[in-house]
């Protein structure tokens, strides 16, 4: 009975992935996880009335995601209800000149809105020369082909960007801070400019703001029962002790109770770095290979509030406070952790699933002010609360008028290895997605879910994949499928 096909250790987005559509084609699974239900860092959590995640999220592409594709190539596409951003708004992005002064834009992608953006970006009409510099920049960036991204992952977001000529400094900061940072929670000196390219031209095709009814780790509960539908088994509440290998073949997992499952296919969802060093151990790899994966880097983390309302309180769901200069270099956010500066300009990322059915109680919210830092579990969250609450009085009054909060938590980086991956490393843990999408390790450059031990496969954001987060997994998992069968549904 504890004979498997194939043994998924981890239910976050791409192992759920990964398992459901192995399940789907015919392999005996076993999905093991340490956490109560699939979801991983995206876990639904359901209390008091209120429906929603540890961390916001935002679902780029909103048409034609791969989220579409698993749950139709699945058949659960009716057990999932899918609410565009069209249908709510996408969001309200507020733009802070170096004088203080707000800028607000409805964030759309249609050709009359993106007219009004220039004056949030502070553009006027009649200043032809601006509006040449960025029409240049933005038209090369969209009818960039893949021959000529695929050239720029060894140039960061900044450096490229920076290299294309002077545009309005409103217009720098939205496109690094929204398609580097933003986007990959990495600064953008380091992302690599290619992810950035095709990041653009992603959300400029497909536009944001996909979410589900029930929460992104309700969808992941609902893909994960394709396992059982298929003869396979969900094993909630278990950690995984070891994945064992024989004659450098993977041969199976052992829990920390002891109990062992077999299997020639173990597929990780517990990030590289983790199982390669401590699941599997770094003495069955030779020593170059281990040397590269500790050399991995982690991304930013975020840290700041959840804020539960007795009343409604935000129109949109998601609002974005960008003050001129929340364009950082890597190395300001490790001023930050040394003590050396507080945070002063970073962008503040304020959103609500509360707009969507079935989310919350009538008229109350749960409400998500963060900003970024360094990965390191021990950061004080401090200096960090105190810029949050400053900027989002200026943009959010209403939250703070009388009785508009009931309660609030504290979101910190301490918190992510209970639902995430494990931390290993000093400095390391908190990390919102995993290994970043940085120089040497984005793109081409980036794990492809294979290992030099024969039927142990990576899946996740750690793993080969494209996009946003959460989407960026589950193109992991249709990889690592194509890895194990030969062809990508």
């Amino acid at each position: 009975m504890n004979d498997y096909d194939v043994i998924v250790v981890g239910a976050g987005p791409g192992g759920t992935t990964a398992a459901a559509l192995l399940a789907n084609a015919g392999r005996r699974v076993l999905l093991v996880d340490k956490n109560a239900k699939p979801g991983g860092r995206m876990i639904t959590i359901n209390r008091e009335g209120f429906a929603y995640e540890l961390f916001p999220i935002n679902c780029v592409p909103q048409h034609d995601s791969l989220f579409e594709k698993l749950s139709a190539v699945l058949g659960k596409q009716d057990d999932v209800k899918l609410i565009l951003g069209d249908d709510f708004g996408i969001g309200k992005l507020y733009y802070e000149t170096p004088g203080g002064e707000l800028r607000g834009w409805m964030m759309n992608f249609k050709f009359a809105n993106l007219l009004k953006m220039l004056g949030f970006i502070g553009v006027k009409l009649w200043d032809v020369r601006a509006l040449l510099q960025m029409t240049k920049v933005a038209g090369k960036l969209i009818k960039m082909k893949d021959e000529e991204i695929a050239g720029l992952y060894n140039v960061s977001a900044m450096e490229y960007f920076d290299s294309l000529g002077p545009v309005p400094p409103g217009f720098r900061t939205f496109m690094l801070a929204t398609f580097g940072e933003g986007a990959f929670e990495m600064t953008s000196d380091r992302v690599a400019a290619g992810e950035m390219v095709k990041m653009f031209q992603t959300t400029v095709k497909g536009s944001g703001g996909r979410y589900y009814e029930g929460g992104i780790g309700h969808f992941f509960e609902v893909m994960s029962t394709a396992v059982t539908d298929h003869g396979g088994t969900l094993l909630m509440n278990a950690r995984v002790k070891s994945i064992d290998t024989e004659d450098g073949k993977a041969r199976g997992i052992t829990l920390e109770n002891g109990e062992t499952y077999t299997a020639p296919i173990v597929i990780s969802n517990a990030g590289i770095r983790q199982t390669i060093l401590t699941l599997v151990g770094e003495d069955k790899f030779e020593q170059a290979y281990a040397e590269k994966i500790k050399s991995l880097e982690s991304n930013l983390a975020c840290v700041g509030y959840r804020y539960f309302t007795s009343r409604p309180v935000l129109e949109y769901p998601m609002q974005v406070l960008f003050p001129e200069g929340c364009v950082s270099k890597y190395s300001e956010f490790e001023k930050i952790e040394r003590g050396e500066a507080r945070p002063e300009s970073g962008y503040i990322y304020i959103g609500t699933t509360s707009l969507y059915p079935k989310m919350a109680p009538a008229g109350k919210q749960v409400i998500y002010a963060v900003v970024s830092c360094v990965p390191a579990l021990e950061v004080d969250p401090a200096p960090y609360l105190e810029y949050i609450e400053r900027g989002v009085r200026k943009v959010v009054p209403a939250l703070y008028e009388p009785g508009a909060i009931e309660r609030t938590e504290v979101m910190t980086t301490a918190i992510v290895p209970g639902v995430g991956n494990d931390a290993i490393f000093p400095g390391q843990g908190g990390e919102s997605y995993g290994v970043a999408n940085t120089l040497g390790q984005a793109g081409p450059d980036r794990p492809d879910g294979s290992t030099p031990v024969r039927g142990l496969y990576i899946v996740g954001n750690d793993a080969a994949g494209f996009g946003l987060g959460t989407h960026q997994a589950v193109d992991s998992g249709f990889n690592v499928y194509a890895l194990v069968t030969g062809s990508r549904p």
